[in-house]
């Protein structure tokens, strides 16, 4: 088997191993929280700031629907159930009983008015036991026609780069690696951590985390020795942390939450199962922003790396100084 074999074989079983993790995770959950949905995203600003748009909520099984706490914020519990096939999420603000059933009436956070009609407990899946900020936004983006060809896109250019970006630099060894290169990626994590803190306008942080990324998208190219690495963490924190931020600081910019981007109404919460709906003119919108907001820094990291692997100057001379690698004697010839 040649190398090249090898490496797509490797990235393959990775693939397969995360994907297992996913499924088994989500797995899981359902069993702990004893529901079918237990992972839900938030789509829509009537629960701001309590929860945000693109958040991941946790939804635990009512095992006791009479113990269903109903008062104003913050002490009600926030439920999720089903009105008109659509998820809802809202907080019960009081509630009664009815021919011997419960009745919630609810209301979002963030609106004015209590919802038309109130829940009844046989439309509840459960109540929110927890969220994430804004990384929902991920799989609602690989939900979407191009946000997966997008992702797809990026994957092959990663796991084929060897014969798409081919090496034609002579081979190197020692150095060390400068650490200091990856720091304007801890920057997005971190800010994306903040949020569990910071329920007002994320905007402001999520530039900042925007703009490190560029940073990085100029920097990481020249401070990999190992490319496969460079290119396979670029990718990872592209997808996990820049994705959210970007479809956050559209939602900021034009007020285009998730439950727009399908023709459909998805209500106040999408379950994660949901897969390639048909999209909406204001997803096309939301997108278009978030090409040009993201798609530079892609097309800067990958054209800087492209450059350096066909040993263009002073690109391939910076990768030398910055991993110290300064004399003959730590560059080897390659044999073609």
């Amino acid at each position: 088997m040649s190398a090249n074999w090898k490496e797509y074989t490797k990235y393959l079983l990775i693939f397969i191993l995360l994907a297992g993790a996913a499924w088994g995770g989500f797995s899981v959950l359902k069993s702990t929280l004893q529901t079918e949905y237990p992972l839900m995203v938030v789509v829509s600003q009537s629960m701001v700031p309590t929860l945000n748009v693109g958040d991941f909520i946790l939804i635990r099984q009512i095992s006791d629907i009479n113990e269903v706490a109903a008062a104003p914020p913050p002490t009600g519990d926030i439920l999720v159930f089903i009105r008109n096939k659509d998820y809802i999420v809202h907080r019960a603000v009081s509630k009664y009983l009815n021919n011997d059933e419960w009745e919630f009436v609810t209301k979002g956070d963030n609106n004015k008015m209590e919802d038309g009609r109130p829940a009844n407990e046989n439309d509840v899946i459960g109540k929110v036991v927890g969220n994430v900020p804004v990384f929902g936004y991920f799989p609602l983006f690989l939900k979407t026609t191009r946000g997966l060809a997008l992702i797809l896109v990026l994957m092959i250019v990663v796991f084929f780069a060897d014969t798409i970006l081919p090496d034609k630099r002579a081979s190197t060894t020692g150095g060390t690696f400068p650490w200091v290169s990856l720091l304007p990626f801890l920057v997005s994590p971190l800010v994306l951590l903040s949020f569990w803190y910071i329920h007002e306008s994320h905007f402001e942080l999520e530039v900042i985390a925007l703009a490190s990324w560029y940073i990085g998208c100029f920097v990481c190219p020249l401070s990999f020795d190992d490319d496969d690495t460079g290119l396979m963490f670029w990718l990872y924190h592209f997808v996990l942390t820049i994705i959210p931020v970007g479809c956050d600081m559209v939602w900021w910019l034009k007020r285009i939450t998730p439950s727009m981007w399908w023709a459909s109404d998805g209500g106040g919460t999408v379950p994660i199962s949901w897969f390639l709906q048909l999209e909406s003119p204001y997803f096309f919108e939301m997108f278009n922003l978030f090409a040009i907001m993201v798609l530079p820094g892609c097309m800067l990291f990958l054209g800087l790396m492209a450059a350096k692997r066909r040993g263009v100057e002073p690109l391939n001379s910076l990768n030398l100084r910055l991993r110290r690698v300064q004399n003959k004697a730590d560059i080897e010839p390659v044999n073609f």
